[in-house]
């Protein structure tokens, strides 16, 4: 018995050594008219075996497994036109792409790489120069567009844009550079917390308080003026570096927002999040705040971009507090 299994195992062994030899040494040669065939050729006159088909002009080269006249295996194809050129490589199964990705670059240095599973496209990425670009990934329509899973629109100040997708409908959307209210971020016993404003004398600007805990000072105070018609939540520069040289514990998201200042000159700001902030009894994680590079910009402001994060806020004139609901 096992010297029978041994002679099966040694003959399929020399069976595919002399199939790969036999298709190594397939190097017959047919043109008709402007298409080249090399390789394995059968009595039809199709590749069958390992084997190229080339056009004269070089517009297209297709290179692998053949059976009959299709490609069936490992193998690639390029195709070139005056916009544009696509690389298909993987695996084929009648001359269809099941396993593998196809890479087309654009006339103007644009790439757009598909990945295939199981015939399905799974994975794509669009690339442009500015490093923009599109990312999805789940399943896709047979024209690439995504019909159920996540996509992301990266921009050029590196913001991105991510877009839950069910049955061709965006059904979510959030910009890494916003807040957005997740009930597991707001630490704290109670379900609201009234926080006061402080007002100026004979002034109406309103300011209010946080906590920003760091390494070297676990209750950091922080000072910020109430604006309700800012969208942001931004930290001043020098407020900022202060915070930095004491430990503050962020992340840098490498977003440069550009805007223009009050005295019309272009302004930059970074994004962070800052892991963990304290704002009356309640802590808060997680929250996207803005940075200001100027060196003259110091103030720092509390606008909708925190008040975001969390499920409801009252403003009450008469008491002069904000209410926030957990």
């Amino acid at each position: 018995m096992k010297k029978t299994i041994l002679s099966i195992l040694l003959l399929t062994f020399f069976n595919l050594i002399i199939a790969q030899e036999a298709n190594k040494k397939c190097k017959e040669e047919v043109i008709n008219g402007n298409v080249k065939l090399v390789g394995c050729i059968d009595v039809e006159g199709n590749i069958h075996g390992y084997g190229t088909y080339t056009l004269e002009d070089g517009s297209v080269l297709i290179e692998g497994q053949w059976k009959r006249g299709k490609l069936n295996g490992k193998g690639r194809k390029i195709f070139i036109t005056d916009n544009q050129t696509q690389n298909y490589k993987g695996t084929f199964l009648n001359d269809i792409l099941m396993d593998g990705q196809i890479k087309t670059e654009f006339k103007n240095n644009d790439l757009l790489t598909e990945v295939y599973a199981l015939g399905k496209i799974i994975n794509t990425k669009y690339s442009r120069l500015d490093n923009s670009g599109t990312e999805t990934s789940g399943t896709h329509y047979k024209n690439g567009k995504l019909k159920s899973g996540i996509k992301k629109d990266i921009y050029t100040d590196n913001s991105i844009l991510t877009s839950t997708y069910q049955n061709g409908e965006v059904i979510d959307e959030k910009l890494n550079i916003s807040n957005y209210y997740i009930k597991d971020d707001i630490i704290g016993k109670e379900e609201f917390i009234a926080v006061p404003l402080e007002i100026e004398e004979g002034d109406n600007t309103m300011f209010i308080n946080l906590n920003i805990p760091t390494k070297n000072n676990p209750n950091y105070s922080a000072r910020f003026i109430f604006d309700t018609g800012s969208e942001t939540f931004s930290l001043g520069y020098r407020l900022f570096n202060d915070l930095k040289e004491k430990g503050l514990d962020y992340v840098d998201l490498n977003v440069n927002i550009s805007s223009i200042g009050i005295s019309g000159l272009s302004l930059i700001s970074n994004a962070i999040i800052i892991k963990e902030l304290k704002i009356g009894d309640f802590t808060v994680k997680n929250v996207v705040a803005i940075v200001r590079t100027l060196e003259t910009s110091n103030t720092s402001l509390l606008g909708m971009g925190f008040l975001n994060k969390f499920k409801e806020v009252k403003w009450s004139l008469i008491a002069k507090e904000l209410i926030f609901y957990k």
